[in-house]
């Protein structure tokens, strides 16, 4: 049996189980947080499934919806499941889409009029991301398809929609939205034997390819295009009632259920949840690592990443240290993606490298004395890209305080493993920067929103929570952290859980929610909160029945 190295002690997601209670007869806000923590790590632990994963469902969407009923509608499939999915779709729009592209989508797919161009710049004009060209480009697509616009004329239409190195899942949406366009302009020739390769896994039967549902919708109307494809995209297109949502509508992705699983491992963990528990958690992620080393979102999804692996390394090193080897595969797998500037991307070697993943894999990396070396590079190319264009990023998540957490966990982990290394300086003021933002930033009612000015929700106030209150030596951080805590624990509701708005984005920059991550990570946050309270004198409340030390 081969050990892997341990967590940092005082770095790790995983922050300590709770503290002694409350002295007796005192009403003290530790016992309030103690028993908000036990209610939600209830929660968790009734999520598991039958084989030992947390069920993380997603929820369904408008793009999803929409395109879905255009599949139903060309292939002249289940008029039953077409009236479902208008209705969902005339409902979403009745209480307001979340983003104007969607609302072009929905309206289009229902023969409404719409404004093509105008939804894309809307969505897209402030969207500042290296990926914000395909974004364009896809949404184009995808909104001409359903008839809100013609086609674009596109300079070089063979190339354009290249995914050379890409995620799987990618490389198939884009040569989808390649037959798509080729055939929408009367230029078939466009589209190589190679595409129509691509896009044939998504005809077979069984759950989408990757867990994506959007990407196989897209490949089956890009399929129908191909005679030979006919019947299978029609059985397909009959088998799309059984996926649908209980509102009618279809989601983007199957599920979260292994990083579910392994976010939520930390959070129980952190909670105190039996040996047995965790274990039980740590056997079922193990058992989903894919071949090459990492895991991937979902199980059954053979596309690992960045993300998703560092939060499994982390877990296994904090539950399960006798899983030494499936640690050291996943470590491999994080080494074999770091980039050239020090930093890692979230899918394959060679792609552009972000702060939040970065974060991750330092986070998962730096147990390992092996690895210093990767971890000073990594945290270095984190504080200049920080000190370059702010410590603002969102990746994968909506929420500013999603990477600016990662980043404050990623530089502890710095400063543990390599106490008076020659950046620690220049570490401690990008560490600094990030708490301050969200301190500078945090609502008058105690929480965080999305970015700043944004109302505050649950799932951004839990990630913020996690940096203030590993911050105890600085006044306004600590006074954070206590209206943080009041905050969330006046919104937990009777039945023990939060809801939150949604905090996922993919194609980023639109949201897609998955419920059981907001009870995840107001966990996460709270069991910080409450470590950080048993290192300081007790918080109780004053007459006024506000708290104070």
């Amino acid at each position: 049996m081969t050990y892997c190295a341990l967590p940092l002690a005082g770095a790790s997601l995983a922050a300590p189980g709770p503290a002694p209670g409350p002295a007796p007869g005192v009403p003290s806000v530790t016992g309030r947080l103690d028993r908000a923590r036990a209610r939600l790590a209830t929660r968790l632990v009734a999520a598991a499934g039958a084989d030992g994963l947390l069920r993380a469902p997603c929820d369904s969407r408008i793009l999803e919806s929409a395109l879905a009923l255009r599949l139903l509608t060309v292939t002249g499939v289940d008029p039953d499941a077409q009236e479902r999915l208008m209705r969902r779709l005339k409902t979403a729009l009745d209480e307001g889409a979340p983003d104007p592209v969607q609302e072009a989508a929905a309206r289009a797919a229902l023969g409404e009029y719409v404004d093509g161009p105008a939804a894309l710049t809307r969505l897209l004009g402030g969207f500042d991301h290296f990926t914000a060209g395909r974004k364009r480009l896809m949404f184009q697509t995808v909104l001409a398809e359903l008839g809100a616009h013609p086609f674009p004329a596109l300079p070089s239409p063979g190339r354009v929609f290249e995914a050379r190195g890409q995620q799987r899942w990618l490389a198939t949406e884009m040569a989808a939205l390649k037959v798509l366009y080729a055939f929408g302009t009367g230029s078939p020739r466009l589209v190589a034997e190679d595409d129509w390769r691509t896009l044939a896994p998504c005809s077979l039967p069984g759950p989408p390819p990757y867990g994506n549902h959007l990407a196989r919708i897209l490949a089956l109307l890009a399929l129908r295009h191909r005679p030979r494809y006919a019947a299978a995209v029609r059985a397909r297109a009959g088998e799309l009632r059984g996926l649908l949502r209980e509102d009618g509508g279809l989601p983007f992705i199957t599920g979260m259920d292994v990083f579910a699983t392994a976010t939520g491992g930390l959070a129980l963990a952190g909670a105190g949840a039996p040996t047995r528990t965790l274990r039980a958690l740590a056997t079922a992620l193990t058992e989903r690592q894919n071949p090459d080393g990492g895991w991937g979102f979902e199980r059954d999804v053979a596309q690992s990443d960045v993300d998703d692996t560092a939060y499994c390394v982390e877990f296994l090193r904090a539950t399960a240290p006798e899983r030494g080897a499936e640690v050291a595969a996943g470590e491999r797998y994080l080494l074999a993606r770091r980039g050239e500037d020090g930093g890692f991307p979230t899918f394959e070697p060679g792609t552009a490298s972000e702060v939040a993943i970065t974060a991750a894999a330092v986070n998962a990396l730096a147990p390992n004395p092996a690895q210093r070396p990767v971890v000073e590079a990594a945290v270095r190319f984190m504080a200049a890209r920080q000190q370059a264009t702010g410590p603002f990023e969102r990746s994968w998540s909506l929420n500013e305080s999603n990477a600016l957490f990662r980043t404050v966990l990623a530089y502890d982990s710095f400063h543990a493993v390599a106490p008076g290394h020659p950046a620690a300086t220049e570490v401690a003021r990008a560490r600094a920067r990030a708490v301050a933002r969200l301190v500078d930033t945090q609502n008058t009612d105690g929480g965080w929103g999305h970015v700043p000015s944004d109302p505050s929700d649950p799932i951004s106030t839990a990630y913020a929570l996690i940096a203030v209150a590993r911050t105890p030596t600085v006044p306004s951080a600590v006074g954070a952290t206590e209206r943080a805590v009041r905050h969330l624990l006046e919104r937990q509701r009777p039945d023990g859980g939060f809801v939150s708005r949604p905090d996922q984005a993919g194609p980023r920059p639109l949201a897609y929610h998955v419920p059981l991550l907001t009870d995840v990570c107001v966990l996460l946050g709270l069991n910080h909160a409450r470590a950080a309270a048993s290192r300081g004198p007790r918080l109780t409340p004053t007459p006024t029945g506000k708290e104070s030390r």
